[in-house]
């Protein structure tokens, strides 16, 4: 089954493990807690070594909880950015993949903001060059190298090139 991407953001990892979450995630998958205040829910698939953003706990056996973190500079449901933090919980491993500068990926087709409890991939520029097919990996390994390249646009004119999730 083919499944189109609605949402396609790249932002860049900032200093402290900060990430700006543009105003459609936020809308989309955060949470307007009585306790946390504007916050989103991270989870972390084992399998593909993927962070996914939710509402809620993800609970699937292949989803392991990491925890909910304010969005930090941004009102819910308002159009300007605000920021999120990588949670120090994770392992290291999995931290390291995300060092200042690094460009991430927030991705998500309809059916994935459709569930009760909406979803988000957020994918370093890394993972997400590894969904690439070979043919197209070459031209977009060079990106990493140009920070001012923009991901989406250079992919505008390929065919699907995403596996079913």
């Amino acid at each position: 089954m083919k499944h189109d991407w609605t949402i396609f953001h790249q932002e860049e990892v900032k200093a402290d493990r900060r990430i700006p979450i543009p105003p459609e995630i936020h809308t989309q998958i955060g949470l307007d807690h009585e306790v946390h205040g504007h916050c989103v829910y991270w989870n972390y698939e084992q399998i593909a070594n993927y962070l996914v953003l939710s509402q809620y706990p993800l609970r699937g056996s292949n989803y392991q909880d990491v925890e909910r973190t304010k969005v930090f500079r941004a009102d819910y449901g308002k159009s300007e950015n605000g920021d999120i933090r990588i949670p120090g919980s994770l392992s290291t491993s999995v931290k390291s993949r995300y060092p200042e500068g690094t460009r991430v990926n927030y991705m998500a087709y309809q059916q994935m903001l459709d569930q009760d409890n909406p979803t988000v991939f957020i994918l370093s520029n890394t993972q997400f060059q590894q969904l690439l097919p070979s043919d197209v990996k070459s031209s977009a390994a060079n990106l990493d190298n140009n920070p001012k390249a923009d991901l989406e646009e250079s992919l505008m004119n390929l065919p699907a090139f995403l596996p079913s999730p």
